[in-house]
């Protein structure tokens, strides 16, 4: 996932410095790593409470967990974080297998001038 970290020091020095960093640390980002990087995160929580990443959630919707749970909404937003990551990612390769890269359209001009280019070769 995308961070930055700051101290006093390197803090930067203007909304768009930090914006251009931001922009930076997002094309960086991968997918798949952030999908990996959230797995850990929900293995931890599913390790310590016992309990599957789907049915913490559908009981936290559902308000019907114990008082500790109830309040876990780090949980919670690891997990829905990690569904709409996952979501993406199926939806793209999706559009990938359905929508194969289509060659671009070449404006018909250029098209004429390297037909020239062909015959005069």
């Amino acid at each position: 996932m995308a961070t930055l970290s700051y101290t006093h020091e390197t803090m930067p020095e203007s909304s768009e410095e930090f914006q251009h960093q931001l922009a930076e640390a997002m094309a960086a980002s991968n997918p798949i790593d952030d999908l990996l990087e959230l797995a850990a995160e929900l293995r931890g929580f599913e390790e310590k409470y016992e309990m599957a990443s789907d049915e913490f959630y559908r009981k936290y919707n559902a308000g019907i967990l114990n008082e500790e749970l109830q309040h876990c909404m780090e949980w919670a937003s690891f997990y829905r974080m990690y569904s709409k990551t996952r979501r993406a990612i199926e939806n793209a390769l999706m559009r990938a297998a359905v929508y194969p890269a289509i060659e671009p359209v070449t404006p018909s001009h250029e098209k004429v001038i390297a037909e020239q280019d062909m015959v005069a070769a």
